[in-house]
């Protein structure tokens, strides 16, 4: 799979745009099957990390210790762009950094604030980062489907650009 140097520019358009868009669909393994759920995530950028809280009863916790891999997904379908990152999964129950992180999206899903004993967070350090940011995103995304389909080992399209984080 071709993979380039990321520019200062790319590195700085992949931060941008999972700050911006902030929820993400979050990609696990979960034994033999992939599971993937809605999540929201704060990017930064000095730490090299994106922070999720999340609760203990989820089950992702069990699934991140098993295998720390994560694919992170994110798209704003009204400027057609999409951002696919991947990396590896920390947990920590890291009190300060929860209450940091604390909004009131996050308090609706815990009864006792940032000291409940389920609240857990997810820190996720991207190594790759694949964006798409044309207005024709849709179309080549499909063309590569198709290409890929035909059993080709290197697609003739490369829709997103392919950069190590």
């Amino acid at each position: 799979m071709l993979e380039m140097q990321m520019t200062k520019d790319e590195i700085d358009l992949v931060w941008r745009e999972i700050s911006r868009i902030e929820t993400c669909m979050m990609v696990t393994q979960d034994g033999s099957l992939v599971r993937a759920r809605p999540m929201v995530g704060v990017a930064d950028r000095s730490a090299g990390t994106i922070w999720f809280v999340t609760s203990r009863a989820d089950h992702k916790d069990d699934q991140l210790r098993r295998d720390p891999r994560v694919c992170l997904s994110y798209v704003d379908t009204e400027r057609k762009t999409y951002v696919s990152v991947s990396g590896k999964a920390s947990l920590l129950s890291d009190r300060q950094k929860i209450e940091e992180l604390w909004t009131p999206n996050i308090e609706a899903w815990f009864d006792r604030g940032p000291d409940d004993p389920a609240a857990l967070l997810i820190a996720v350090r991207p190594e790759v980062a694949e964006v798409w940011d044309d207005p024709n995103a849709e179309l080549i995304g499909a063309l590569e489907l198709l290409t890929a389909s035909s059993g080709a080992d290197e697609p003739g399209f490369r829709p997103g650009n392919k950069i190590k984080l």
